[in-house]
Formats: C-alpha cells, sequence, structure tokens
C-alpha cells in the first residue's frame, strides 16, 4: 500500500504522576477555549535522499540546533530502522515540528514529540506496526529522554483520557472520570528538569507511606468506578513525590492552600513540575483558581494558565 502525500498529526498535553497515581496515572487535558496545548507533527514526501526536519511553533526556539539531537529526528530513524527489519522500505520524509509546549514543564513535552512523530509516521505509512508495537516504540524513546521507561505520559497523550499505566509493561488501561471535573493548569514559566525532579525522590520509603500510598490509589480506583466523585477526589493524596518535591516548586504549599479556599477539590503538581493543577467541579470555581494561578502563580510573561477538559481523543490527524 502506498504512503500517504502528506499528514498532520496533534499530540495533547498530559499531567503524568496524577497525585496518587505515581509513575501509573496520567490524564490528557485540553483548554476549554480550543486552543492546542501539544505538540504537532507534519510529514510530506521529499526528494532530497535524508530526512529533514523544520522547527517551528512558539517554544521552538528552546529545541536543540542540530536536527540529529531532535527527539523527532531520533523517531525517524528508529522507525525506519525497525521497518526495515520486516522489510518495509521507509522513503526520508520532510518533516515539521510545531513545537506548542515548552520543555521541562510537567507537562508531558518530550511525551507530546515523540507521539505526535511516531503516530504520524505509522499513519503515513498505513500503520506497518500496530498499537501494541508502536506504543512500545514511545516508551523506548521518551524512556531515553526522561531516564527510565514510564508510560504515564505516553498512554494518555496517545489514546486519551485517564490511564492506568503499571510501570514494566506496556498497557494503558483506560479509566472512568468524571465528566464535570475540569483541570486548572499553570506553567508559571519555570523549567525544573526531570532528572533533577526525579533525583530528590528519596530511594525507599517507610511501611507507613508504602500503606498510605496503597490505600489511596486504591481507594481512587475504586471511587472512579463507583462513580462515587467525593471520595475520588478525597484520594487524590500523592505520598510519595509531593513531599520531598514541593520544596523544588515556589508557592506551592501557599496555592494548595488557597485554591482549597476557592473550592478546588483537589491541586498536585503536573508530572515533576513546575505545572500544578488543581480539579474543580464547576465553571464558577474553575475560573476563579484560574484566576488565582494568573496572579499568583505565574511567574512572568512565558507562563500561562489554562482551564481544561479531559482530552479523550488523544493523538489525532489535524486539517
Amino acid at each position: 500500500m502506498q504512503p500517504m502525500e502528506s499528514i498532520r498529526v496533534f499530540a495533547p498535553a498530559t499531567l503524568g504522576n496524577l497525585s496518587a497515581g505515581f509513575d501509573a496515572l496520567g490524564l490528557a487535558v485540553s483548554p476549554l477555549d480550543g486552543s492546542l496545548l501539544g505538540d504537532i507533527v507534519g510529514l510530506e514526501a521529499s526528494d532530497s535522499g535524508d530526512w529533514q526536519l523544520l522547527t517551528t511553533g512558539p517554544f521552538a526556539s528552546e529545541l536543540p540546533e542540530d536536527p540529529e539531537s531532535n527527539v523527532v529526528m531520533a523517531a525517524s530513524r528508529r522507525f525506519a530502522e525497525l521497518a526495515a527489519s520486516r522489510g518495509v522500505e521507509i522513503a526520508p520524509l520532510r518533516m515539521t515540528l510545531e513545537k506548542r509546549l515548552p520543555i521541562g514543564t510537567g507537562l508531558g513535552s518530550s511525551a507530546c514529540s515523540v507521539v505526535a512523530a511516531l503516530e504520524a509516521l505509522n499513519r503515513f505509512h498505513r500503520h506497518p506496526f500496530d498499537t501494541r508495537e508502536i506504543f512500545g516504540l514511545m516508551a523506548e524513546l521518551e524512556g531515553g529522554i526522561s531516564g527510565a521507561i514510564h508510560t504515564d505520559n505516553i498512554g494518555p497523550c496517545l489514546f486519551g483520557g485517564l490511564r492506568l499505566c503499571p510501570p514494566g509493561n506496556l498497557q494503558a488501561y483506560a479509566l472512568p472520570w468524571p465528566a464535570h471535573w475540569q483541570v486548572a493548569v499553570c506553567w508559571p514559566g519555570t523549567r525544573l528538569e526531570t532528572r533533577a525532579s526525579r533525583a530528590v525522590l528519596p530511594a525507599s520509603v517507610s511501611m507507613k507511606t508504602a500503606v498510605d500510598h496503597g490505600a489511596t490509589f486504591a481507594s481512587f480506583i475504586h471511587a472512579l468506578h463507583a462513580g462515587d466523585v467525593a471520595l475520588a477526589a478525597e484520594s487524590l493524596v500523592d505520598h510519595l513525590a509531593e513531599p520531598h518535591r514541593g520544596a523544588l516548586l515556589p508557592g506551592f504549599d501557599a496555592a494548595k492552600k488557597e485554591l482549597a479556599a476557592l473550592g478546588a477539590l483537589a491541586v498536585g503538581i503536573g508530572g515533576s513540575g513546575p505545572s500544578i493543577w488543581a480539579i474543580v467541579d464547576s465553571l464558577e470555581v474553575g475560573q476563579a483558581a484560574a484566576q488565582w494561578l494568573n496572579d499568583n502563580y505565574r511567574a512572568n510573561d512565558l507562563g500561562f494558565v489554562h482551564l481544561c477538559r479531559t482530552e479523550q481523543g488523544g493523538a489525532r490527524s489535524i486539517p
């Protein structure tokens, strides 16, 4: 089957490490105003004889100058290598990465680029790899960036919604999400690298912490399936990472207190930070939370605040 002539694929931002589910729960989010919070990769045929990569978008300046150091280029070469091992010839393409999500935010920026690139390549070539195979390749490339394979960003970015992504396998189980919940998301405009954020975590935890974590994680999953939204909100507690990472985020403790006073159901760190989120159950509370974050947690003009819904579609082709 002949490849397509061109394609553009959008991959959405995600909130990994979703409180109770450290390294195992991730949520795809999409702004209520319809803007695209994530990355776009475009592909088209080329006769240059080698892969070409053009970078555009509001955060393109953060990317490495050398295209060979870009994860999209790494994804394309790895995709072609695996296809060749199956006897499928992949001709080099002209690629465009529209970088709409800043790096080092805790919103799954590297996952967005990886998912958009590999999903575009797979669709362009009429799906030479099945879903599990392409998901595994995404996990491999994302792991090379973050230092360890964990799919709590890759899973929701590719498939959408809230996903349970147990470490050590390539499953991304869909979980129910209360339809009326919205999420106010703020990136303050500063950076916090995943490796640095993971470095502050202890190598082991106490028995009490382990029990508390297991109980809240199980309670959250049960509450979602039982439709008990009050219990689900109460169970969004991070016993593992937040007690250590909170100190890396100036203003986080104050944000938790003030957002709760405004009516937020839960507040947490997006991925490894410095972005934070607040789950709300009404538009009025969501707007108030977003305004507070804009006035008090956003640190500079680079930062942004979005009031979001759950992005149920995951990665998708766009015009």
